[in-house]
């Protein structure tokens, strides 16, 4: 009866030890230099497209504009953008046009009789 318990005790302890050593450990490698680049499609209004929103954009805020990266580059500045059914800040950035010929106009706001409209920008020939 003694060496039954011990065989068993051996067997189990076995088991666990396997157990323990056969699984294995899920290593993640991060590569923190690595960019992902996910693609969209954005369908953004026609230039001149008039939304009529609920009301003014909050205040411009301050932005460094950093160096730019050619000649060709253009930058935009950033602007409060009506979208969703809210305000949305879209940084400032420079912007290679995306065929010649074409220039960037700008977001714009107005009132117009007390109503307040938001009218898109972007490029246009």
């Amino acid at each position: 009866m003694n060496n039954t318990r011990i065989f068993n005790f051996a067997l189990l302890a076995a088991l666990a030890a396997s157990t323990f050593f056969l699984t294995g450990c899920i290593v993640e490698r991060r590569h923190p230099h690595r960019a992902v680049v996910v693609r969209e499609t954005v369908v953004m209004p026609a230039v001149g497209t008039e939304v009529v929103v609920q009301s003014p954009p909050p205040v411009v805020r301050e932005e460094v504009r950093i160096v730019r990266p050619s000649a060709a580059h253009i930058w935009i500045p950033g602007v409060w953008v009506w979208h969703g059914g809210a305000w949305v800040w879209e940084a400032g950035r420079w912007e290679l046009p995306p065929r010649a010929g074409v220039v960037w106009v700008p977001h714009r706001y107005v009132v117009r009789g007390g109503v307040h409209v938001f009218i898109h920008g972007g490029w246009r020939l």
